[in-house]
């Protein structure tokens, strides 16, 4: 990941606001890739954790403190 944040940090602001293009199947700004990338990852961290509970773990503090610690 901090290899990720180090790439994003060094790209040039051209980047986020040029039209990129995704394998050919859609084009969008950069900004709007690097939003869907984060909302992506953060959908998918509420599916575990809501997977979690009922196979018995207990769920991490993902966002702040879970119920399930302490």
């Amino acid at each position: 990941m901090a290899a990720a944040i180090a790439a994003l940090r060094a790209a040039p602001a051209e980047t986020f606001s040029r039209a990129l293009d995704f394998f050919g199947k859609m084009q969008a700004q950069g900004a709007d890739f690097l939003a869907l990338a984060l909302k992506h990852s953060i959908h998918h961290r509420g599916q575990l954790s809501a997977y979690l509970r009922p196979a018995g773990g207990k769920v991490p503090g993902i966002y702040g403190p879970s119920g399930d610690q302490g």
